[in-house]
């Protein structure tokens, strides 16, 4: 894109309403969006003479923003406010010109340039890659096969892999069906929905109020691990209501579930290498296998057994 157009279009998108909030953005927002968003507008790649290719910011990708991000900044910190400044900035290239937008975009062009926030993108970096469905099938038969430890048993263990592989399990590539690793953690015992055969539950938002929470749909692979957890679940005094809890009682944390995920994993011969160095995040956000059945729209689960092996 040359110079004086993607200076226009940055200089109107700052001119305007903060897409994230009522109001215009603060001063010290433009002078760090503005150098970040032209940057990404203007540098060449992708066209093998060093010019910018118009295909790369009319039709961006998250490897595309991977890879300039890391070039961009050196510290997590930086490349973060840079990749949020680019999306805030094609929320705007989306909106249609009758609210106020250029509408240059798809809408849903903003919603796919998700990254993982502290600068470990789900791809391209080690321990960061998503998994294959050979993999994610792999985790699951290990969790079917854990025996669990000698303070703890394996129902705890084979519940919270099949909530990461809740995306997985549905056979369908929709954001709207991964559990990350802090949802799963936060989980409440009254949080369960059930409408006939199809089970929800109630999780905090990402992006949002810390109240706010939305339905998420649990595959019934992951209904029937939770439970068969339940009657082995430990509850200190006063029970805090958590799903999920610590042997002692207490709450469980994101970092102890990438540590029993790690535990698990490394019992399956097809991965132990990867599973020192796994990512919950990477894991839940891993595409869904194309061989398996998808659900349909109803809510259903595919057809198709538990993943037990």
């Amino acid at each position: 894109m040359e110079h004086d157009v993607a200076a226009g279009l940055v200089e109107e998108w700052l001119a305007g309403p903060n897409s994230e909030a009522s109001g215009h953005f603060s001063y010290q927002a433009i002078e760090h969006y503005r150098p970040a968003v032209l940057h990404w507008l203007t540098t060449g790649r992708g066209t093998g003479d060093g010019s910018p290719d118009p295909e790369v910011h009319l039709r961006p990708t998250p490897a595309a923003l991977q890879d300039w991000a890391v070039g961009y900044a050196g510290a997590a910190r930086s490349r973060d406010a840079a990749c949020g400044a680019v999306g805030s900035f094609y929320r705007w290239l989306e909106t249609p010109a009758g609210a106020g937008g250029p509408g240059l975009v798809p809408a849903g062009t903003a919603k796919s340039l998700q990254f993982q926030r502290g600068g470990n993108f789900a791809a391209g970096l080690p321990g960061r890659e998503l998994w294959t469905p050979d993999q994610c099938r792999w985790l699951a038969q290990a969790a079917d096969r854990y025996q669990g430890t000698r303070r703890e048993g394996p129902h705890r263990a084979r519940a919270l892999v099949y909530l990461c592989l809740n995306h997985y399990l549905w056979g369908r590539s929709s954001e709207a069906d991964v559990l990350r690793p802090g949802q799963i953690a936060a989980m409440r015992l009254s949080g369960r929905h059930q409408e006939q055969h199809r089970t929800t539950w109630d999780v905090p938002q990402k992006n949002a109020a810390s109240d706010a929470t939305h339905l998420q749909p649990v595959h019934h692979d992951a209904v029937r691990a939770i439970d068969e957890y339940l009657p082995h679940r430990a509850a200190a005094l006063p029970d805090t209501g958590h799903l999920f809890t610590t042997v002692n009682g207490r709450p469980l944390e994101p970092q102890s579930l990438l540590r029993i995920l790690r535990t698990v994993a490394a019992t399956h011969p097809d991965l132990g290498e990867t599973a020192r160095t796994l990512s919950a995040d990477a894991v839940t956000h891993s595409p869904a296998d194309p061989a398996r059945p998808a659900a349909g729209s109803s809510g259903d689960g595919p057809n198709t057994g538990g993943t037990r092996a």
